[in-house]
């Protein structure tokens, strides 16, 4: 039901015409004439073997979001735009901002590699949410590559679930071609809170050879309301965060950038015994790159990142007592790969790619009164390797991929001994086009997932009352997952009317990981089981069926799914679906695994007008239940539901834009799925209406 001021407040939006708030040029998605130019499928980036390639060109499970996609409904975090991609889930903890991201039934430990402009984000802190854990303001991001499965091992270890590699804004996406420099301001703001976001941009092109870009995002986001109309506690955060970056090209060729993006928020976040905790979280991250391609030569093309990413949690319970804690890693890295093109014919070509990286993490934990240092222990985890590949293309009939990596890992700590591992992992792909716009393909690739600190060290006990205790399981073995994948890339023009063009992508795929890591509980014998339910006189009426847990191998997990993808562009209108369906167990007991997220069907259908300055449309979001039966406690199941949401943007010119978006137009109350244990599940936001406007000025050349 719709509550008034919430009626009222739509009734305005929609006869204001105005439209979200966009960062980046999203003109481009209404003048474009050409069909085939707006089609996210289409959209050239780097991708599973780290060149550049359209996603319906490569053989696996990829996806693109661009600017204007994630402008479209212009999300506070970017687990809305995430969890429309076929196979991808986000884990919602709506006390919190940070982002957990699961891709085909796997999340945390760094099973999902994450990226912001190739620097790892490797944070995570043990609690009753999911661990691993990442924080990014929206509106700065230029886009996102999905890649997945570990078909991405190019992109460093551990990434058996795949690859989200974020892009953040930069001068090419504010400046135009015939401008030296531009600036931008832009204000939207939200109903259910209420919410606001002001952006700054400014670039300038100082030189031919240097440029300078930097841009600043402020946003409020209070406490939200439920589709039942009921106020969230503890779901409001503040966000500060900034980009800077210079380019230099000494000379042709060559191009050095340094960047650096920063970003703080705080909060308030819920306990398990009740008593919130005020946190604040500062997220930095440090980038020197090199690129060296030269016009003359197909052989080389360079890349090299020297990154650092530093995320300081920090958090004082609201109790009186003042207790503070912190967990903050640290994570430093380096990323060099080399891409070669060879042509031995007109008709047989080799793209070969090849390179090493590495990274170490460095945990610092403490606490004044608790065991936070214990449940995230201190220490030092470094992980390197080489990789390389070869894609051999014969006309346009057939792609062979043939390639691998080889990973080293090593865990210290002083509370242990070292654990110590390596392992060679190997990729093959073929891809076959009998007919054009028909191309069929299957793959074969193998990763490794090192154990984390707090899953090999973890220990000590629960707070009380349920006060299990932490086991250590020092001698954790790494985690190797086998996946197998078959699909189609459909890619047609001109189909109905002259400029259409349809894109999909159809796949199946089974992942077995060896010695995959999930917490175990044990009973020991003579170990009495904590008291949950204490009374009077030392009487205990419930005990815990265990007394501890610790992390152990699986011998053996099994994940399958079937994922699709498509779009359709007509000129004045467009359709895309994305879709996905994930089964998972553990082959040992046969019980579900908790990380698989329910079935999901996304639809999006939007037309343009007024010689392509005006688009609308509306999406769709269907989400099936997660019965009993498909998890470890009945109290995780959830319910199916649907969401509606409707958007508008309307451009007057190059460089103005209104916009407005309509988020869960029917006020649905529902709880989303988490992925796993959460004791602080939350109801989900109910009806929201955002409007804005971005100005553009600009200086010629």
């Amino acid at each position: 039901m719709l509550r008034p001021y919430r009626f009222i407040f739509l009734r305005a939006a929609l006869l204001s015409g105005t439209a979200l708030i966009s960062t980046a040029p999203m003109a481009q998605e209404a003048a474009r004439p050409a069909a085939a130019d707006v089609i996210e499928l289409d959209q050239v980036t780097v991708l599973s073997d780290r060149r550049l390639q359209r996603p319906i060109e490569t053989l696996g499970g990829v996806s693109v979001v661009s600017r204007s996609e994630i402008d479209r409904f212009d999300p506070s975090l970017i687990d809305s735009v995430l969890d429309t991609i076929p196979g991808v889930a986000t884990a919602p903890r709506d006390d919190d901002p940070a982002t957990t991201v699961n891709i085909r039934g796997l999340q945390d430990s760094g099973r999902v590699n994450v990226l912001i402009d190739g620097a790892r984000q490797n944070f995570q802190v043990t609690g009753h949410n999911a661990g691993s854990a990442f924080y990014v303001e929206p509106s700065l991001l230029a886009g996102v590559d999905v890649i997945r499965g570990p078909i991405a091992n190019a992109y460093g270890s551990g990434a058996i679930g795949g690859v989200v590699s974020m892009r953040t804004l930069g001068i090419d996406d504010l400046v135009d071609a015939d401008e030296r420099s531009a600036a931008r301001m832009g204000i939207n703001l939200g109903s259910n809170g209420p919410s606001g976001l002001v952006n700054l941009e400014a670039g300038s092109y100082l030189t031919d050879q240097w440029d300078a870009y930097g841009a600043f995002a402020l946003r409020r986001n209070a406490d939200y309301y439920d589709g039942g109309g009921d106020q969230v506690d503890r779901t409001g955060f503040d966000v500060q965060s900034g980009i800077f970056k210079t380019r230099v090209r000494p000379a042709e060729g060559h191009q050095l950038e340094l960047a650096g993006i920063l970003y703080d928020t705080s909060f308030e976040s819920a306990t398990g015994d009740g008593d919130p905790r005020y946190t604040d979280v500062t997220t930095s991250t440090y980038r020197l790159g090199y690129r060296f391609d030269p016009a003359d030569s197909q052989l080389i093309d360079m890349t090299l990142n020297i990154y650092r990413t530093d995320t300081d949690y920090r958090q004082r319970l609201q109790d009186g007592s003042g207790d503070r804690r912190k967990v903050d890693v640290a994570t430093t890295g380096i990323d060099l790969y080399n891409t070669s093109i060879v042509e031995f014919s007109p008709s047989l070509s080799t793209t070969m790619t090849y390179g090493v990286d590495g990274f170490r993490d460095e945990v610092d934990a403490s606490s004044d009164y608790d065991t936070t240092e214990l449940f995230n222990p201190n220490g030092e985890r470094t992980v390197y390797g080489g990789f390389a590949q070869a894609l051999f293309e014969y006309e346009d009939l057939i792609d062979f991929t043939v390639g691998g990596r080889f990973d080293r890992y090593d865990l210290s700590s002083a509370a242990s001994p070292d654990n110590k591992g390596d392992r060679f992992s190997p990729k093959v792909s073929l891809g076959i086009t009998p007919i054009t716009g028909f191309q069929l393909y299957g793959l074969y690739a193998e990763g490794l997932r090192a154990p984390t600190l707090q899953e090999a060290l973890v220990s000590g006990f629960h707070p009380a009352p349920a006060a299990f205790e932490f086991i250590p399981n020092p001698a954790l073995s790494p985690e190797v997952g086998h996946t197998m994948e078959a699909g189609v890339n459909l890619a047609y023009n001109d189909i109905i009317t002259a400029g259409d063009a349809f894109r999909a992508k159809l796949s199946v795929y089974q992942n077995d990981v060896d010695d995959y890591i999930d917490m175990d509980s044990i009973d020991r014998p003579g170990v009495l089981n904590p008291c949950v339910a204490p009374g009077p006189g030392g009487r205990c009426f419930a005990r815990l069926p265990f007394d501890a847990v610790t992390y152990v191998n699986i011998n053996e997990a099994r994940i399958r799914g079937v994922e699709l993808e498509g779009a359709y562009d007509w000129g004045w209108g467009f359709a895309g679906v994305a879709g996905s369906y994930t089964e998972g167990k553990n082959r040992e007991t046969n019980a579900p695994l908790d990380s698989i997220f329910p079935a999901r069907v996304t639809t999006t259908v939007g037309f343009r007008a007024m010689e392509n300055r005006l688009s609308y449309g509306a999406r769709w979001h269907w989400v099936d239940a997660k019965g009993a039966d498909d998890v470890s406690s009945p109290e995780l199941a959830t319910s199916a539901y649907n969401l509606v949401d409707l958007f508008l943007a309307y451009e007057p010119n190059d460089d103005t834009r209104f916009d407005v978006s309509l988020k869960n137009v029917f006020d649905h109350e529902y709880v989303a799925y988490t992925g796993g244990p959460n004791i602080d599940s939350f109801s989900a936001p109910g009806f929201e209406a955002m409007v804005g406007m971005t100005f553009k000025l600009g200086v010629p050349r």
